[in-house]
């Protein structure tokens, strides 16, 4: 063990054992070498996966107990829920990719007559990835509303949607290998049902106290105005966009 006062390389405070007391580094550093790389590469692989498999387990299975775990400080063991929706979301997107399938507008075909009637829906279809992580400010805006009671402050709510709505991706995921070998609308929108289902029950599993019901039917307005009032911003924005001739 280092019993000598170093200073630390990075922030150059002094340091007595093996960390820095003030930014955390190591005080054993070396060259960057190949073996180096190769070490950091391996380490930063395995946290990472561990941190998004432990969460992404923890969410399905305790949704309102993990995220209450990591808003009140229990945080090591959990990917942070911004990098975790990120991470969740590109995989998604690349297993899509990877694939050339996509279920959300093959189970929608365009010769439908809804196209021509709601041209904003089109655009919903090409773009729900976008509309998935636009959405989480209007949920959080929601339930910061409807359970201000609780105390939680907007930021939380926010975090509250992101782990969520990773963990919603995660579950579509699961999914995806049966829709993609069997085209079925039907397995389609059961996963569809499914990931609703998972949302209204990690929400209400997070805010209620008392009463079930009470808590499920806040959690069910919430949901409902975060929708209308994003549909609302979305439409008038389309409209102007058309009004004004740009092309999405």
């Amino acid at each position: 063990m280092n019993t000598k006062n170093t200073h630390c390389l990075n922030c150059h405070n002094v340091v007595k054992g093996n960390y820095c007391s003030k930014c955390g580094q190591s005080v054993h550093t070396s060259r960057i070498n190949i073996k180096h790389l190769v070490e950091e590469l391996q380490y930063g692989f395995l946290h990472i996966n561990k941190g998004i498999l432990y969460t992404t387990k923890e969410l399905i299975f305790r949704p309102g107990k993990t995220v209450k775990d990591y808003i009140l400080g229990k945080r090591v063991k959990y990917t942070k829920p911004f990098v975790f929706l990120i991470i969740v979301g590109v995989v998604y997107s690349l297993v899509f990719h990877f694939f050339h399938y996509f279920p959300m507008q093959e189970m929608n075909r365009q010769d439908s007559p809804v196209f021509e009637y709601i041209p904003i829906y089109k655009w919903y279809l090409e773009h729900y990835s976008l509309v998935v992580l636009l959405i989480i400010p209007f949920y959080s805006l929601s339930t910061f509303w409807l359970f201000h009671k609780k105390e939680y402050n907007y930021a939380e709510h926010l975090v509250l949607f992101s782990y969520l709505t990773g963990a919603k991706i995660a579950l579509l995921l699961c999914f995806y290998a049966i829709i993609y070998l069997t085209k079925s609308p039907h397995v389609y929108k059961i996963a569809q049902i499914v990931s609703e289902i998972y949302l209204i029950w990690g929400l209400t599993q997070f805010f209620k106290t008392t009463s079930w019901i009470k808590t499920l039917l806040k959690v069910l307005l919430s949901l409902v105005m975060a929708l209308i009032i994003m549909l609302i911003i979305i439409s008038i924005a389309f409209l102007i966009l058309q009004i004004y001739n740009v092309k999405l």
